[in-house]
């Protein structure tokens, strides 16, 4: 056999079985024999590496179940953590209806809101809590929303700091924030409400003081036209509403045009209240008679608005007679027209009072307006649709 200096015998052809059956012989591991690389040129045979053990195979399954077990281990714990906030809010929840009673309502699983119980005269206010999912163990605070029909600068400036503040000092707790976060906001709305429920007590004052002069000058201005003139002049109480002045003469003073004045039940709606007044009505006379009647009364005659609209047929010219006046409520006047029309009415003149409440109803006042009128003709029997004397007085 071929001998290398310098190898010893490793790879000699006489130390291998010469084929398999000698190998199977000698218990020997059948192995594959392969060539030894190009650069080795004894022109021996060389056998591969060792099969792994069976640890290290061990391993290897042992971290490719980990690998599967993780994601259930990581999903549990997750729905763990939801379980424990869950239950955490509802224990707040509880605790919120315990103190505040109706005062607290849990508007979704994600908002809650909490009255702040504005002082007496101020306008409202109230907090909503919008929760982020996981609440109250979420990384993330709340959003603190503050609900008011007050909107001045001192009120947006006190709640805009609070809120960043809060929510930079937000943590994690299993107790929760909203109580805490109520209290804080009620103390920090409570100056600028007090100021504006002052700053409203003081302009309803004024107002009832130059309601009360106009008035009484309205009265006077009265009173000195019937002394001198016999005649009667009505100052628009409120002429920043569009609002004229009338004068009827002497002749609206002569008792041979008088007629009986109904007067119709109130119709409401926020802080505005509308009355209608109507009379049966054959000649000019008796309209501006019945007219003077109606604005000679202090209530009346102080009303934003003395909406009217008459018909009737003149016999001795053979023609209809019909008018209306706006009295600055744009519109008003001929929709009153239109519906004397349309219910039939003959002779008839209704006039609707509106009394403003300060808040604009927007076309919902032209509806009111009808709505009074119609109901008292109605129930004078003077329509189509009358039922008799029920709506009237």
């Amino acid at each position: 056999p071929r001998h290398t200096p310098g190898r010893g015998r490793r790879g000699m052809a006489g130390d291998r079985p010469r084929n398999r059956w000698q190998r199977k012989a000698a218990g020997a591991e059948e192995v594959a024999w392969a060539p030894v690389d190009a650069g080795d040129d004894d022109g021996f045979w060389d056998a591969p590496a060792a099969a792994a053990p069976k640890a290290t195979q061990q391993v290897v399954v042992a971290r490719e179940a980990h690998t599967r077990e993780a994601p259930r281990a990581d999903a549990a714990a997750a729905a763990e953590s939801d379980a424990l906030a869950r239950e955490a809010a509802e224990a707040e929840v509880a605790a919120l209806e315990a103190i505040y009673g109706e005062e607290f309502e849990v508007l979704s699983p994600s908002e809650w809101r909490v009255d702040l119980a504005a002082p007496p005269g101020a306008p409202s206010a109230a907090l909503r809590l919008l929760l982020p999912p996981g609440y109250p163990m979420s990384p993330d605070p709340p959003v603190p929303v503050i609900d008011c029909d007050y909107g001045g600068d001192d009120l947006g400036e006190a709640v805009s700091a609070l809120a960043q503040e809060l929510q930079e000092e937000w943590k994690p707790s299993a107790e929760g924030c909203a109580y805490q976060w109520a209290e804080r906001f009620r103390e920090a709305v409570r100056r600028p409400l007090d100021d504006a429920a002052s700053r409203s007590l003081a302009a309803a004052a004024q107002a009832e003081e130059v309601e009360a002069a106009t008035a009484a000058a309205i009265a006077e201005a009265v009173e000195a036209d019937v002394q001198e003139t016999r005649g009667f002049t009505v100052l628009p109480a409120n002429p920043q509403y569009g609002q004229r002045q009338r004068h009827f003469d002497g002749a609206s003073f002569d008792d041979g045009f008088a007629v009986e004045i109904h007067h119709g039940e109130p119709v409401v709606d926020r802080k505005s209240t509308f009355v209608a007044h109507a009379a049966k009505v054959a000649s000019k006379g008796q309209v501006q008679w019945a007219l003077r009647e109606m604005l000679s009364d202090r209530k009346v005659s102080v009303a934003t608005h003395n909406i009217f609209a008459y018909r009737f047929f003149d016999d001795s010219r053979g023609v209809q007679v019909a008018d209306n006046d706006d009295d600055g409520e744009d519109g008003a006047g001929s929709k009153l027209a239109q519906l004397l029309s349309l219910s039939g009415c003959e002779g008839v003149l209704v006039m609707v009072s509106r009394w403003y409440g300060g808040i604009h109803l927007g076309p919902d006042r032209f509806k009111h307006i009808n709505r009074a009128a119609s109901t008292l003709l109605d129930g004078l029997g003077w329509t189509g649709r009358g039922r008799g004397p029920s709506g009237a007085k």
